[in-house]
């Protein structure tokens, strides 16, 4: 007897934020943003127009088409950390390292995050993917480095709490990363899945830290690190993790905004896509961030998994309440 299809929310596009081709309205962001109702899309600097005003206008689009097909506004995101992440530079000034702003304090942090946030908001984004949170403890760190704010996790959560407070007093969305903290590793996980020793006690001393701070602070969003914290889940990356998304961060710690995945087409995760899916979202991810060449199989891909049954729809109902919560604060 064939397996019956599970009646699927209409809102199921809302848990994906989507990568798409070009730099203007087109086909594909048609089909994924009002037809498949995306909860949001991510721009990478290929999809920057060459203008201000170009990017402005196109937001704008985006914005109009998501309300008009959802009656949602979707998450029009962006990385824009400041220093060697970013990709609107060239559009809005040059801003320093999350390290070197953090060397003058709290409040130069909270300055400096309030200034960049009004220039994201002003180009029609209502998210960045910032601050990092992460607690730079190894020097050879090739990823973090002079993206953290300091080595000392004190000095991190004081920061990362003044970045906040600066985006989201520019009108943004906040998201902290990479929980639970990528600050320790030798390798990239663009490329290939880092492995951390790092002990439970250790952890929460040192990297949950400034994680702690921001979840006191009501971030919005944490990314999760694809990394494998191998005394504290030896089989599952972060991302995968429900020891780690579940049980520590929203049991213990008591984290109440979206978990959200980094992007799912990084190297440092393995498996079929479908495959990365359902592990990312058992374990407690809320929204999956991907960049892909073709989202809307990616979407295809997603939506399969839930109409076959892959994954309770429980948890589906539960991160889709948490996204419709977070996203009643969207009022432009």
């Amino acid at each position: 007897m064939a397996k019956k299809s599970v009646k699927v929310p209409v809102n199921l596009g809302q848990m994906l934020i989507v990568s798409f081709p070009g730099f203007s309205w087109n086909p594909v962001l048609e089909e994924v943003v009002c037809k498949r109702k995306a909860g949001g899309v991510i721009f990478f600097k290929e999809n920057v127009p060459p203008s201000l005003a170009e990017l402005k206008k196109f937001n704008a689009k985006i914005k109009k088409e998501g309300l008009r097909a959802s009656g949602i506004i979707p998450f029009i995101t962006v990385d824009e950390e400041g220093g060697r992440v970013s990709r609107l530079r060239h559009l809005i000034g040059e801003h320093p390292p999350a390290m070197e702003v953090g060397a003058k304090g709290p409040a130069e942090v909270r300055k400096n995050y309030l200034s960049l946030g009004r220039k994201v908001r002003s180009a029609g984004f209502n998210l960045t993917w910032a601050p990092v949170l992460d607690v730079h403890t190894n020097a050879q760190n090739p990823v973090i480095g002079n993206r953290a704010f300091s080595s000392d996790p004190a000095v991190t959560a004081e920061c990362g709490a003044s970045a906040i407070k600066g985006l989201r007093s520019a009108g943004l969305f906040t998201c902290g990363k990479h929980f639970p903290g990528h600050g320790d590793t030798f390798a990239d996980s663009h490329l290939e899945l880092p492995e951390v020793e790092t002990e439970i006690g250790v952890l929460r001393e040192r990297e949950l830290v400034p994680f702690k701070r921001a979840v006191a602070e009501k971030a919005d969003f944490f990314m999760s690190a694809h990394v494998l914290y191998k005394k504290v889940d030896a089989k599952n990356c972060a991302t995968f993790s429900k020891k780690i998304l579940t049980n520590l961060l929203r049991r213990e710690m008591g984290f109440k905004g979206l978990v959200v995945t980094d992007d799912l087409n990084m190297k440092a995760v393995g498996g079929t896509m479908r495959e990365r899916i359902k592990r990312a979202l058992n374990a407690g991810a809320d929204v999956l961030l991907v960049r892909d060449e073709n989202p809307v199989a990616f979407m295809d891909t997603f939506e399969a998994l839930i109409r076959d049954g892959g994954v309770d729809l429980g948890r589906i109902r539960e991160s889709l309440r948490r996204i419709r919560r977070i996203k009643t604060r969207l009022k432009s």
